[in-house]
């Protein structure tokens, strides 16, 4: 049997972005977050984010490899990982409990314009015969309209309605990166000046018990 797993890493457990100051400090607080929750640093798929709409399918080979620049993946195997790294942008999980797939997409203000909800919905139904109505959708911690001049919440939570996702099955905390201070927050980096820019990470995958 496979279980969920979706977690996000806070303020208190560090950078985990390598192109935010020490690389190696990442790796570590990595390996230390993902440890917590008993998940191998060798079974998580990361690439670089480029804000853009390109998701990759993850199978055991993808593992170790040097993967092309991407805002997403999925997979349907058990006991591989997905992380994106976010201090703002959505962090959207998709999970098919009919077919056991899941996908896990980086998306700000660039990425729902350029359509990286829908890729994630139709490439899902491509490899996986998903539909839409039984996807569950949930969402992590990005910044609210009351701090940016869009409203990214409402706007991806539209995209998936029109999409054919049942609002019962999105679930959206609307925990505010900017006030909630558990969380890295670009806007606030900018805003207040602070030292570092760094990201937090959110992880998805399917752990066989």
């Amino acid at each position: 049997m496979n279980s969920l797993v979706f977690l996000t890493s806070t303020v208190k457990d560090g950078n985990m972005s390598f192109l935010r100051g020490d690389p190696k400090q990442a790796l570590v607080n990595r390996q230390k977050f993902l440890s917590k929750f008993d998940i191998d640093i060798t079974s998580v798929i990361d690439t670089t984010q480029i804000h853009g709409k390109r998701i990759l399918k993850i199978t055991r080979s993808s593992l170790g490899k040097r993967l092309t620049e991407a805002d997403g993946f999925m997979t349907n195997l058990p006991n591989i990982y997905l992380m994106v790294k976010a201090a703002d942008c959505h962090q959207i999980a998709f999970y098919d409990p009919k077919n056991g797939a899941i996908a896990l997409i980086h998306a700000g203000f660039k990425g729902l314009e350029k359509g990286i909800i829908k890729n994630a919905v139709e490439k899902m139904k491509k490899n996986y015969k998903s539909k839409s109505k039984d996807l569950i959708v949930r969402f992590g911690p990005a910044i609210g309209p009351c701090c940016y001049r869009m409203d990214l919440w409402k706007e991806a939570e539209n995209q998936l309605k029109n999409l054919g996702v049942l609002p019962k099955n999105i679930d959206n905390p609307k925990i505010c990166t900017y006030h909630n201070i558990e969380y890295f927050s670009h806007r606030r980096y900018v805003d207040q000046n602070l030292p570092e820019d760094f990201r937090f990470a959110t992880v998805l995958g399917l752990k066989h018990v």
